[in-house]
C-alpha cells in the first residue's frame, strides 16, 4: 500500500497558489514602499517584520510549487509549498490584525476571533467533505493557529 503524505500534489492548485502568491508580493510591495514613505516609527515593529518576511516566504512557495509542473517527485516541493505559502500568507494577515489595533482593541479582537472562527469552521466543513483528510486538516488548522497566536494574538495580549 502506497505511504500517505499530508501534502498532496496537485498541478491546477500549485499554478493557482503561484498566480496568487504574485499579486500577494506585489501588494506587498506598494505597501512596503508606503510605510518608508510615511515614516517606519508610525507602525509597530511586528507589523513591519512580518510583511517584510512574507515576501520572501511568498517568493520560495512560488518557486516551490512551479517544480510541480514538471518534478516527478513532488511530495518536498508541495511541503516546503506549504510551509512557506501559509506562513507569508498568516504574516500579512496577523499585519492587517495589529494594524487594527491603531484603530481599535475592539476591532483587533474581533478579526482574529472572526478569523480563527472562520478557519475552524472551514476546516470542520472540510473535514465533513472527507472524513480521509482529517489528520491532514487538523494538521493544517493547528499550524495556522500557532503562527496566528504567535505572530498576532500574542502581540494584543
Amino acid at each position: 500500500m502506497p505511504e500517505e503524505y499530508i501534502f498532496r500534489t496537485n498541478p491546477q492548485k500549485s499554478a493557482n497558489k503561484v498566480t496568487i502568491n504574485s499579486f500577494m508580493m506585489g501588494a506587498l510591495f506598494f505597501v512596503l514602499t508606503l510605510i518608508i514613505t510615511l515614516g517606519s516609527n508610525k507602525f509597530s515593529s511586528p507589523i513591519i517584520c512580518q510583511l517584510f518576511l512574507a515576501v520572501p516566504l511568498l517568493y520560495v512557495s512560488s518557486l516551490a510549487y512551479s517544480k510541480i509542473g514538471y518534478w516527478k517527485e513532488t511530495y518536498e516541493w508541495d511541503a516546503l509549498g506549504w510551509f512557506a505559502n501559509t506562513i507569508g500568507n498568516l504574516f500579512v494577515l496577523n499585519a492587517i490584525g495589529l494594524l487594527a489595533l491603531e484603530f481599535s482593541r475592539a476591532l483587533t479582537d474581533i478579526y482574529f476571533s472572526l478569523f480563527c472562527f472562520l478557519m475552524i469552521l472551514y476546516t470542520i466543513i472540510n473535514i465533513r467533505q472527507n472524513k480521509k483528510i482529517l489528520y491532514e486538516k487538523l494538521f493544517k488548522l493547528l499550524f495556522l493557529l500557532l503562527i496566528v497566536f504567535f505572530g498576532g494574538i500574542l502581540f494584543i495580549l
